[in-house]
């Protein structure tokens, strides 16, 4: 038998990092470490398109101008790192790429004992990190490949109570202003179809269905929910197991909306300009959004704004946030709806905003 090619080997790594990484994430309690997931599973994505570029005959060591392979500080020729694999292999604004490079920028921010709340507010990211990675597995390499007979689905309580729902919501609060910064920061840089697309967020609703089993070896279905016709959803009723949904979720009260200060760092991310609150609540009026001296809770655009009457705020839409950054994104708009020219950001500001993109 012919001996395998070393691709091959680079691609079973790969699946290996990934059996790894969901192990980690999936331990309870104190042997749970999602700084593990998220290393792990760069590894698993690196190796994977590796193994690809390597099947499909592309060149992915660094070279010198002569040819020579650049070398790293082992003495080992250097090959593409992940962040130039996604630039060679995905577009631009491409849901799957954004979803990588999201946990690419993340790894720094993960300390541990945030981790628990970190999970929380990432559940979402991370759920559709390992769905992105089983497609492009099987895309690349065929259905051999898949990890659907490596792995079971977990069993866990988190959320199936209100006592554990409470018990979440504290978890999320708990989150560092540094890591809430860098998640809000780097989805504002992306159109609002990136950031809602599955294949960067994958949220998924549990139903508890009872009845008699129909089939023997499987005590969960998948099904898309929005999919389904009414007679086929009639139909799900009375069939044993937990039934996952999973489906896109719509536009609902308090998505993505935002609290000024929130907003102006979402703003600032996306220009090449000093944005701070202060800024924002000038625009804003100047927009005639928002609340007005002496007119709380008055009427506003729901397309840009929504009022919380039992907190008394208002908050700020996605569609917004683009308006604005449309608005003042060169000196001349700046300049044209601020009444000065705009501050450049220092030199720091700029590597920050790189390091999150």
């Amino acid at each position: 038998m012919a001996p395998r090619p070393t691709w091959w080997h680079v691609l079973q790594e790969a699946r290996r990092q990934a059996c790894v990484a969901m192990d980690f994430y999936n331990r309870p309690g104190d042997r749970c470490s999602f700084l593990d997931f998220v290393v792990h599973m760069h590894l698993a994505w690196q190796s994977l398109l590796h193994a690809d570029l390597m099947k499909r005959k592309i060149d992915i060591y660094y070279r010198q101008s002569n040819g020579r392979f650049k070398r790293g500080k082992d003495g080992q020729p250097r090959t593409w790192e992940l962040a130039h694999c996604l630039q060679n292999e995905f577009k631009e604004n491409d849901p799957t790429r954004a979803n990588v490079e999201f946990f690419v920028g993340l790894r720094n921010q993960i300390e541990h004992r945030f981790q628990t709340a970190l999970m929380a507010v990432t559940a979402a990211h991370a759920h559709a990190y390992v769905i992105n990675f089983e497609r492009e597995l099987i895309d690349r390499f065929g259905d051999g490949q898949s990890l659907a007979g490596e792995l079971r689905f977990p069993l866990f309580v988190q959320s199936l109570t209100p006592g554990g729902l409470d018990e979440q919501r504290k978890i999320r609060r708990g989150l560092p202003a540094r890591a809430r910064t860098y998640i809000t920061k780097f989805e504002a840089m992306l159109d609002s179809a990136v950031k809602d697309d599955e294949r960067f967020v994958y949220r998924v609703l549990l139903t508890p269905i009872k009845g008699p089993k129909t089939e023997a070896d499987m005590a969960y279905t998948f099904v898309r929910f929005d999919e389904l016709t009414e007679e086929e959803r009639l139909a799900m009723v009375g069939k044993e197991g937990s039934v996952v949904v999973a489906e896109k979720i719509h536009n609902y009260a308090l998505k993505d909306e935002l609290l000024p200060g929130a907003a102006a760092v979402a703003i600032e991310a996306r220009i090449p300009f000093r944005f701070g609150v202060n800024d924002f609540t000038r625009l804003r009026q100047s927009h005639e959004i928002g609340p007005a001296k002496g007119k709380l809770g008055k009427k506003t655009d729901t397309k840009y704004c929504v009022y919380v009457k039992a907190t008394k705020q208002y908050l700020y839409t996605p569609a917004y946030i683009d308006f604005c950054v449309q608005q003042i994104g060169t000196a001349e708009k700046y300049l044209k709806a601020m009444g000065r020219s705009p501050r450049l950001k220092v030199a720091s500001d700029v590597d920050s905003a790189g390091s999150a993109a």
